[in-house]
């Protein structure tokens, strides 16, 4: 992932971020704050665990400043791309000549759009600001996001999904032979 912070200063790296915050997550902290004090009171365990060279972790500051400059297509990108990997994997095992041709007896991909609207994500905003609608492009199965873009308040979610939806996700029955 591209890391849109300065290199001065910088002294985690945007990996170490993510998954400390990844981290947090799992545990349950739904804020930053919630995320940043969570991962301050273990971090002689996550020091320990991940192997870190630096006696301290990052502030509740620089978890925001490096998220507002991170492109969160590509991020989820990356995490469905990992998911996936991880999942096929579990799927061969060690046949990896299952794992580079993923024809065969492999089970149906289902993918599902939604449209949601973010209400109440703008909080510090005006009351006239407009909410937010995201298109999302899910997995089934799996829950995973593959693809997710915001759309216009009146702008119809068929014709935005169509950029969306890529040949890499949407294969035609009877077409591949």
């Amino acid at each position: 992932m591209k890391d849109g912070r300065k290199k001065r200063g910088c002294r985690s790296s945007l990996a170490l971020i993510l998954t400390l915050l990844l981290l947090a997550r799992l545990a349950g902290a739904t804020e930053i704050r919630a995320a940043a004090q969570w991962i301050r009171l273990r971090k002689g365990w996550i020091i320990e665990q991940l192997h870190l060279t630096r006696k301290s972790v990052p502030c509740q500051g620089t978890y925001a400043y490096a998220l507002e400059r991170i492109d969160a297509q590509e991020l989820l990108e990356v995490v469905a791309g990992c998911l996936t990997r991880w999942e096929a994997a579990e799927r061969c095992e060690n046949e990896a000549s299952r794992l580079s041709n993923l024809a065969g007896k492999q089970e149906k991909q289902y993918v599902a759009v939604d449209g949601k609207t973010l209400r109440g994500t703008l909080g510090h905003e005006s009351v006239t600001q407009p909410s937010v609608h995201v298109l999302s492009v899910y997995e089934v199965r799996t829950g995973v996001v593959l693809a997710q873009r915001s759309v216009a308040e009146k702008e119809n979610e068929i014709t935005a999904v169509k950029e969306l939806l890529t040949p890499v996700y949407v294969r035609v029955s009877g077409l591949d032979g």
